[in-house]
Protein backbone atom coordinates (compact mmCIF):
# COMPACT_ATOMS: atom_id res chain seq x y z
CA UNK A 1 0.00 0.00 0.00
CA UNK A 2 1.59 3.08 -0.38
CA UNK A 3 2.18 2.06 -4.73
CA UNK A 4 0.20 1.53 -7.15
CA UNK A 5 0.77 -1.88 -8.44
CA UNK A 6 -0.90 -2.43 -12.16
CA UNK A 7 -1.86 -5.50 -12.13
CA UNK A 8 -0.30 -7.14 -9.22
CA UNK A 9 -2.33 -5.55 -6.10
CA UNK A 10 -2.79 -9.25 -4.48
CA UNK A 11 0.97 -9.14 -3.65
CA UNK A 12 0.57 -5.88 -1.26
CA UNK A 13 -0.59 -6.66 2.26
CA UNK A 14 -0.84 -9.28 5.01
CA UNK A 15 -0.49 -12.83 5.12
CA UNK A 16 -3.34 -15.46 4.90
CA UNK A 17 -5.84 -12.56 3.60
CA UNK A 18 -3.79 -12.10 -0.08
CA UNK A 19 -1.49 -14.30 -0.40
CA UNK A 20 0.37 -17.08 1.91
CA UNK A 21 3.59 -16.07 4.16
CA UNK A 22 6.85 -16.21 3.44
CA UNK A 23 8.21 -19.37 5.51
CA UNK A 24 11.22 -19.20 7.62
CA UNK A 25 14.50 -19.40 5.75
CA UNK A 26 12.79 -18.76 2.67
CA UNK A 27 12.50 -15.67 -0.12
CA UNK A 28 10.27 -14.23 -2.24
CA UNK A 29 10.77 -11.91 -5.30
CA UNK A 30 8.15 -8.85 -5.78
CA UNK A 31 7.94 -8.06 -9.50
CA UNK A 32 5.42 -5.42 -10.12
CA UNK A 33 5.06 -1.87 -12.60
CA UNK A 34 5.60 1.41 -11.39
CA UNK A 35 4.40 3.81 -13.43
CA UNK A 36 4.28 7.74 -12.87
CA UNK A 37 5.86 7.33 -9.17
CA UNK A 38 9.16 8.53 -7.70
CA UNK A 39 9.96 8.80 -4.16
CA UNK A 40 10.82 7.83 -0.82
CA UNK A 41 8.70 4.57 0.97
CA UNK A 42 8.99 2.56 3.05
CA UNK A 43 8.64 -1.54 2.93
CA UNK A 44 7.29 -3.49 6.57
CA UNK A 45 6.09 -6.80 6.94
CA UNK A 46 2.17 -7.52 8.38
CA UNK A 47 2.71 -10.80 10.53
CA UNK A 48 3.01 -11.09 14.14
CA UNK A 49 6.12 -9.54 15.62
CA UNK A 50 7.95 -8.80 12.19
CA UNK A 51 5.68 -6.09 11.70
CA UNK A 52 7.90 -3.99 14.07
CA UNK A 53 11.22 -5.86 12.85
CA UNK A 54 11.19 -6.39 9.34
CA UNK A 55 11.25 -3.31 7.37
CA UNK A 56 13.61 -1.24 4.94
CA UNK A 57 13.51 1.50 2.39
CA UNK A 58 12.14 1.58 -0.83
CA UNK A 59 13.62 4.28 -3.45
CA UNK A 60 11.66 5.21 -6.29
CA UNK A 61 14.36 6.66 -9.12
CA UNK A 62 12.67 8.66 -11.61
CA UNK A 63 13.51 6.59 -15.80
CA UNK A 64 16.81 7.06 -17.21
CA UNK A 65 17.23 10.48 -18.85
CA UNK A 66 13.90 12.13 -16.87
CA UNK A 67 14.55 14.75 -14.24
CA UNK A 68 13.65 15.03 -10.34
CA UNK A 69 10.76 17.23 -9.99
CA UNK A 70 13.33 19.33 -7.80
CA UNK A 71 17.21 20.05 -7.77
CA UNK A 72 19.07 17.05 -7.60
CA UNK A 73 20.73 16.02 -4.27
CA UNK A 74 24.54 16.42 -3.63
CA UNK A 75 24.04 13.10 -1.79
CA UNK A 76 21.20 10.97 -0.37
CA UNK A 77 21.45 8.88 2.67
CA UNK A 78 18.22 6.53 3.56
CA UNK A 79 17.55 7.17 7.51
CA UNK A 80 15.26 4.57 9.77
CA UNK A 81 14.50 5.00 12.70
CA UNK A 82 12.58 1.86 14.89
CA UNK A 83 12.39 0.66 18.18
CA UNK A 84 13.94 -2.42 20.35
CA UNK A 85 12.21 -3.97 23.24
CA UNK A 86 13.68 -5.87 25.36
CA UNK A 87 10.42 -7.31 26.66
CA UNK A 88 8.91 -10.88 25.04
CA UNK A 89 7.49 -9.71 22.06
CA UNK A 90 4.23 -11.88 22.40
CA UNK A 91 4.12 -9.92 26.28
CA UNK A 92 4.12 -6.84 24.26
CA UNK A 93 1.41 -7.63 21.55
CA UNK A 94 -0.67 -9.14 24.69
CA UNK A 95 -0.63 -6.07 26.19
CA UNK A 96 -1.55 -3.84 23.81
CA UNK A 97 -4.27 -5.81 22.63
CA UNK A 98 -5.70 -5.98 26.53
CA UNK A 99 -5.59 -2.44 26.73
CA UNK A 100 -5.96 -1.49 23.19
CA UNK A 101 -3.51 1.02 23.27
CA UNK A 102 0.00 1.36 21.84
CA UNK A 103 2.97 -0.77 22.98
CA UNK A 104 4.91 0.28 26.25
CA UNK A 105 7.59 2.77 25.56
CA UNK A 106 10.78 0.84 23.52
CA UNK A 107 13.80 0.17 25.36
CA UNK A 108 15.93 2.02 22.87
CA UNK A 109 15.56 3.40 19.12
CA UNK A 110 17.63 2.52 16.39
CA UNK A 111 18.75 4.04 13.15
CA UNK A 112 19.15 2.17 10.19
CA UNK A 113 18.38 -1.39 12.49
CA UNK A 114 21.33 -0.67 14.45
CA UNK A 115 21.70 1.12 18.36
CA UNK A 116 24.15 3.37 19.83
CA UNK A 117 25.85 6.52 18.96
CA UNK A 118 26.49 5.74 15.02
CA UNK A 119 26.83 8.89 13.20
CA UNK A 120 28.75 12.07 14.30
CA UNK A 121 26.12 14.36 14.63
CA UNK A 122 27.67 17.02 16.73
CA UNK A 123 28.71 18.94 13.51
Amino acid sequence: HGIKQLRSGWADGPAYITQCPIQTGQSYVYNFTITGQRGTLFWHAHFSWMRATVYGPLIILPRRNESYPFIKPYKEVPILFGEWFNADPEAVINQSLQTGAGPNVSDAYTLNGLPGPLYNCSG
